[in-house]
């Protein structure tokens, strides 16, 4: 492979830059290391190298979130993992400048207003230009998307019931501020062919047959599923719920409160400046690295018809760092030129169901239906 970067992680330095960049170093792929601050850059790296045990054929370049700044790095790559979020605040100077220098983009979001957003702004654009505009790259929603897809192999299936599950869940800093701006933003699921908001101040009961107690849950923004299939001729509806432990989907729902009293009368933009602070709050600090033995989750799709009913369980590990594997797979699938559709897809339109799901489950992190 060459010494030249082909590909770019933009907000490098955060808890989910590290693990992309971790991941792309286990595959020698060389990449361009990029952020807003030199001195996070420096130290985030000598974590990578750290956890590697060797050096990553990384390129540290310090860049402003502007046009200006990442306009001649983009120039120099073909694919670009954007990692730095809130998406819908921090993302389209990046998704922008992709498509002017001709870059595939990915990114990690799990915002669903902004995945939304980006495909009615851009999905078209990109797609005559030839180039995948992939957001949500990560464990959330990239992971239903499989299931679903294995869910959709089975005839008559035309409606997907999607719940996430995961034990001992650490939402990073980033994340916190992404999923806490998102809950008090409408959230969809899509009915009949029409998307429809949830009740987004609550929390729901849930069954999964994985385990053996009820447990709560939210829509936690409404997922990207209803957005990738919305105007999929295969799907006429499909809804997802997400359940991180009862203490947390309690202490969200708290917050949901908290934020309906104090943003009365604020527009947008005080409201995305209260979310964040809500984050700060939530997660001071970054966790710890994931675990494989501890942080498991499963991830249950119920595909229904008029005369079948369906059931898949996606059992998946170490959901972070599965979010780095799926942006380097991706990416190293994108430069060998095995991109399968383009514009606006989800990993799974993008490279194959099948074909994710068995490497995946060669790298240790799910099952595989077809073994």
């Amino acid at each position: 492979m060459s010494d030249s970067p082909r590909v770019l992680i933009y907000g490098a330095s955060g808890y989910t830059g590290k693990l992309v960049a971790e991941c792309l170093a286990q595959r020698n792929m060389p990449f361009y290391f990029v952020g807003r601050n030199k001195d996070k850059l420096d130290a985030s790296l000598a974590i990578v190298e750290e956890r590697l045990g060797h050096k990553a054929p990384a390129t540290i370049v310090q860049a402003a979130n502007t046009r200006e700044e990442l306009l001649p790095l983009f120039e120099k790559v073909e694919v670009v993992i954007n990692v730095a979020g809130p998406f819908m605040q921090l993302a389209w100077p990046v998704v922008e400048t992709c498509l002017e220098t001709n870059c595939h983009y990915l990114d990690t979001t799990g915002e669903q207003d902004f995945v939304i957003a980006v495909r009615d702004q851009y999905g078209k654009a990109f797609a005559e230009k030839n180039l995948l505009l992939s957001p949500a790259n990560s464990y959330m929603w990239c992971a239903g998307a499989l299931a679903a897809e294995v869910a959709l192999e089975t005839e008559g299936v035309d409606s997907l019931d999607l719940t996430y599950q995961i034990n001992d869940a650490l939402p990073s800093q980033a994340s916190t501020k992404s999923f806490l701006r998102m809950v008090n933003n409408p959230q969809y699921l899509l009915k009949n062919n029409e998307m429809i908001e949830w009740q987004g101040d609550r929390h729901f009961t849930i069954n999964v047959p994985h385990m053996s107690q009820p447990a709560l849950a939210l829509p936690w923004s409404g997922g990207c599923e209803p957005v990738w299939y919305e105007h999929d001729d295969r799907v006429l509806n499909c809804k997802v719920l997400t359940a991180f432990g009862d203490e947390i989907i309690e202490s969200v729902v708290s917050l949901i409160h908290r934020f309906n009293k104090e943003s009365v009368g604020m527009n947008q933009a005080e409201k995305e400046v209260l979310t964040n602070q809500f984050g700060d709050e939530m997660t001071p600090e970054e966790p710890p690295k994931d675990s494989p033995d501890i942080h498991r989750t499963v991830i249950t799709c119920i595909g229904q018809g008029r005369q079948v009913t369906t059931v898949f369980p996606l059992s998946l590990n170490a959901p972070y760092t599965f979010t780095g594997e799926i942006c380097t797979e991706a990416t190293e699938r994108l430069l060998n030129g095995e991109l399968k559709a383009v514009g606006f897809q989800s990993a799974a339109g993008a490279f194959g169901h099948r074909e994710l799901i068995e490497k995946f489950h060669q790298l240790g992190y799910m099952n595989n239906p077809w073994q």
